[in-house]
């Protein structure tokens, strides 16, 4: 959020001073303890990594790009932390408080622009990427200009009786990244950024270096607010007000931004997308004597994938790769067992409810090339461990065209199939005992520019 610089800290100096007075003297129902700042530098990082526009016939305007789910804890100006104290509250007055969310409404490229509806999609905002846009939600709200309610439910209790609403308090923002076919116009509050995509220039396409998200502007923010007069002291918006215009919060330091600066690189290289893969792999019964005994179960399924004809295969920076990806269940059990590497890959997918009642336990599935079935590949974490540095084998990633088999041509100009032959083994896992039960495991296949 940007006010004439000069301005803007001045004034942000002498209210800091007055608030701090103010809840001092006289014990204001919620004080701020001003651990939120509301700076643009500051803001919660949305860290959905490197992001690749390849052609259209592949990721055509309107497609899903990436999805990572947000903590508040990536809010860490100053230290803060999960227990940092961002504001405390009577008791009484907990049913009037609530949090505010929404985009950074005056920018031009931070939450201004609505700009997915021509692509079938609603509330994907416009951002410094062109032909790139974000939707953000949390707990279930999807975040526009205008500000909106989220109920506070997770606090803690003072020794007098008193609510401190944590960092950890706050829902996580779930922010999804989409192609779309536009880009914003200049008729915003703010263009802190410039007008660098009007022509597409937020883009290099061809470029293996990439672009790095250099703006600062956030894409949403949180504060907390309430209807009811005397309750909150400092700087607060009220439900339904526009974003572009209602920002009493930002020079309050009341809450703080979420931004995608310096976390996220965006590409246009040529490159591939899954679109077919065996949808059930079904294992022959095996005993837990047998498996005791050093024995397993084998299953062959196959992979489908359509590449432009000059895709770099690869697990360098801008080359193409293949892996597969673990469900959250199965990697949080992978945790507890030991099967998570340095890198945050994984040797085995057990499970997605490995510690239910009814589910097996010690066994878990190993997948390999069908022409080195005795070499499994490592598997790829779930979405959150987002990187700008590729990870490799040891992270789950292997070059595109390892295992590929020709195809032919897909019938877009430029573009191939290709066919892959995987084999998926059921094994005990080492120095686990095995039980009898159900094995229900889920992998995603993903091909990513690295």
């Amino acid at each position: 959020m940007i006010f004439t610089h000069i301005f803007s800290k001045i004034m942000k100096v002498g209210l800091t001073m007055a608030l701090v007075l103010f809840s001092f003297a006289s014990w204001a129902s919620c004080p701020l303890t001003l651990v939120s700042q509301t700076e643009d530098s500051y803001t919660a990082l949305i860290p959905f990594g490197k992001i690749n526009l390849p052609s259209t016939h592949l990721v055509p305007p309107g497609s899903h790009l990436a999805t990572v789910v947000v903590p508040p804890t990536n809010y860490t100006h100053n230290g803060a932390n999960g227990s940092s104290v961002l504001w405390e509250c009577a008791a009484e007055d907990l049913d009037k408080i609530f949090f505010l969310v929404a985009t950074n409404g005056d920018d031009r490229v931070g939450g201004y622009y609505d700009i997915g509806a021509p692509d079938g999609l609603s509330d994907v905002y416009a951002t410094w990427f062109a032909y790139v846009g974000i939707k953000q939600t949390m707990a279930g709200v999807a975040l526009t200009r205008f500000w909106q309610k989220v109920p506070v439910t997770s606090y803690a209790t003072t020794s007098s009786g008193r609510i401190q609403i944590r960092l950890q308090d706050i829902p996580p923002i779930v922010a999804s990244l989409y192609r779309i076919s536009s880009l914003p116009g200049t008729s915003s509050a703010s263009y802190y950024c410039g007008n660098n995509n009007t022509d597409g220039s937020g883009i290099g396409f061809g470029s293996s270096t990439g672009r790095l998200y250099s703006c600062i502007q956030p894409n949403s923010y949180i504060q907390l607010s309430t209807s009811t007069d005397g309750v909150i002291p400092f700087g607060h918006d009220q439900p339904g007000g526009d974003s572009a215009t209602k920002f009493l919060f930002w020079g309050a330091d009341n809450g703080f931004g979420y931004g995608m600066r310096t976390a996220n690189m965006l590409y246009a290289v040529p490159s591939c997308v899954a679109r077919a893969a065996t949808p059930v792999v079904m294992f022959p019964p095996i005993s837990v004597s047998d498996l005791e005994a050093g024995m397993s179960s084998t299953a062959n399924f196959s992979v489908k994938v359509e590449c432009q004809d000059n895709t770099v295969s690869g697990v360098a920076n801008s080359q193409t790769a293949l892996g597969f990806q673990v469900s959250e269940g199965a990697y949080s059990a992978a945790q507890s067992l030991g099967l998570v590497n340095a890198s945050g890959g994984v040797s085995t997918v057990v499970s997605d409810d490995y510690f239910a009642d009814n589910m097996a336990k010690g066994v878990g599935i190993s997948i390999s090339y069908s022409d080195a079935p005795d070499a499994p590949i490592t598997l790829i974490a779930p979405p959150g461990l987002a990187a700008l540095t590729p990870g490799g084998n040891a992270a789950g990633w292997y070059p595109v065209m390892r295992g590929a088999v020709s195809a032919g041509a897909s019938g877009a100009a430029d573009h191939s199939y290709y066919d892959y032959s995987f084999i998926a083994t059921l094994k005990k896992l080492d120095a686990v005992a095995v039980t009898p039960g159900k094995v229900h495991a889920t992998a995603y296949v993903l091909v990513k520019v690295q």
